[in-house]
């Protein structure tokens, strides 16, 4: 009788063994890490030198009832070829981040400048795999990614009024149980305007720099909540943080009346605020409005299905394209890009959709025809998309690129590098922004050398995220055509020696 209970016990566990090894052995798992970065770099440019699998876990099921499980790696790897993730010409540090399927911070060791042969990387990774047979196929590069969300943070004891002020808040939003849909919307809407002016107008000198972004969620937003360890390494005890933000021209007015101490605005919306073209035709030049540094490059994407018979830009017209919201720096540079296409408004159907992820949905959909996103390749919500399989980028003409410069000022000549994207094996003609951090002109220059210190001086050592990598002094002045801060040049003056 003893002897059943202990055959049962011993079967358990061998059962329950074998249901915690989930996706391939640590063997099958290199092949897969290696591959990835084989096929990123069209050959072995990085190799990996080790690899410890850190077990795995449930990942869903995928679209068509298969099922998945992510697998968890630490590995040490090693460059075998010169690489310099600071050349806004080749692939972005942050596309061999998405290969190995690791976060910003997973993958440590990127310094600014050339990493010669033998430089080694840390990497902090993960892949997705779905079952096939009797066996584990790994899937496409551009899963999710965890990043951190900015929260608000407790400070001191409110006073008489604000308390007075977040009770009648609090019975406006609880006595209203049953708000339909619509109402709901607003008053989120409303609540969320207030809170990031409230992080701006609080930001007057103290310890914690907040820069008016773009929206949550947005590649500014990203790019910012990258840089809070950085910060807090480099430059305590000051931090930063987001501050959510229509976008790009709403950011440049915010900065110039003094709303935002830090704002970040595309080089070409930052050329027509100081000489009041465009969006600020109405309102004048902004007069106070200084550029501190060009942080990285905003290649224009033009977005198309993959199964569509449009092969170039000039073929839009008739069609129905999502140019980015209002306020925002995207749509100021897609109106430019089909104007040099010899597309103005009338010529087709501007749709307004203000989530990103959502027109490109509806794009795979088949209730868009195109998505015109300036942006910082690879793009993580295209990227990501369960619907960029069926998506494709449409290059610029050769002879619009060439109008592009000469009319639009802070724009560049910058190819999108082939293999960003899955199925991309071509580069992708196009220009570029550069997304520039700006301040005011009455900003001291004892905080704005603190501010560049962090991101630039930084930088130099290894242990820069893949978004800092992409940093470096010497390409902070590329795409910039508006007044530099006075502090900002004599920074820069100062690293001449470094540059050389």
């Amino acid at each position: 009788m003893r002897r059943v209970p202990q055959c049962l016990f011993v079967l358990a566990i061998a059962l329950l063994g074998a249901g915690c090894v989930r996706g391939p052995d640590p063997q099958g798992l290199a092949q897969d890490v290696q591959r990835r970065l084989d096929t990123l770099f069209d050959g072995p440019v990085l190799v990996l030198r080790d690899l410890n699998r850190q077990g795995s876990a449930p990942f869903g099921t995928a679209t068509d009832g298969a099922r998945q499980v992510i697998v968890y790696y630490n590995a040490t790897l090693e460059f075998a070829k010169s690489y310099d993730p600071s050349d806004w010409a080749s692939l972005s540090p942050q596309s061999i981040a998405s290969a190995l399927g690791a976060t910003d911070e997973g993958v440590v060791g990127f310094s600014s400048g050339p990493m010669a042969p033998g430089t080694a990387l840390r990497a902090y990774g993960s892949l997705v795999y779905r079952s096939d047979g009797d066996g584990w196929r790994p899937t496409e590069p551009g899963k999710q990614r965890t990043g951190a969300r900015e929260g608000a943070s407790a400070g001191g004891v409110p006073g008489l009024r604000t308390d007075q002020l977040i009770r009648r808040l609090a019975e406006v939003v609880d006595t209203s149980p049953g708000l339909d849909q619509a109402r709901d919307e607003i008053v989120a809407e409303e609540l969320d305007r207030a809170l990031q002016k409230i992080k701006l107008r609080l930001d007057t000198g103290g310890q914690a720099f907040s820069i008016a972004t773009g929206p949550e969620g947005g590649e500014y937003a990203r790019f910012v909540a990258s840089l809070g360890t950085r910060f807090a390494r480099y430059a305590a005890p000051r931090t930063i943080r987001a501050a959510y933000t229509a976008g790009s021209v709403e950011n440049a007015f915010m900065v110039d009346r003094g709303a935002a101490r830090f704002g970040l605005v595309q080089s070409d919306v930052a050329a027509a605020a100081v000489t009041g073209d465009g969006p600020f035709g109405t309102a004048g030049a902004l007069r106070r409005l200084r550029a501190v540094a060009a942080l990285f490059p905003e290649p224009v994407h033009v977005i198309v299905r993959a199964d569509s018979n449009l092969r170039a830009v000039a073929g839009l017209a008739g069609h129905r394209i999502v140019l980015g919201s209002v306020g925002s720096g995207t749509r100021y540079t897609a109106l430019q890009v089909l104007a040099a296409h010899g597309l103005e408004p009338a010529a087709y159907t501007e749709v307004a959709v203000d989530d990103a992820g959502d027109a490109l949905n509806r794009l795979s959909a088949g209730t868009l025809d195109a998505v015109i996103e300036v942006v910082s390749a690879p793009w993580a919500q295209f990227s990501q998309s369960p619907a960029a399989g069926g998506l494709r980028l449409l290059s610029l003409d050769e002879r619009a690129i060439d109008r592009i410069e000469e009319s639009v000022h802070g724009v560049v000549r910058l190819d999108v590098p082939a293999r960003t994207y899955p199925g991309q094996d071509e580069p992708v003609l196009s220009v570029a922004a550069t997304a520039l951090l700006v301040t005011n002109s009455d900003m001291p220059e004892v905080v704005l050398t603190t501010v560049l210190e962090a991101l630039f001086t930084a930088t130099a050592t290894a242990g820069a995220g893949a978004s800092a990598a992409r940093l470096a002094p010497g390409n902070a002045r590329i795409g910039v055509t508006i007044p530099l801060h006075e502090g900002a040049a004599r920074y820069f003056e100062s690293q001449l020696p470094v540059l050389r």
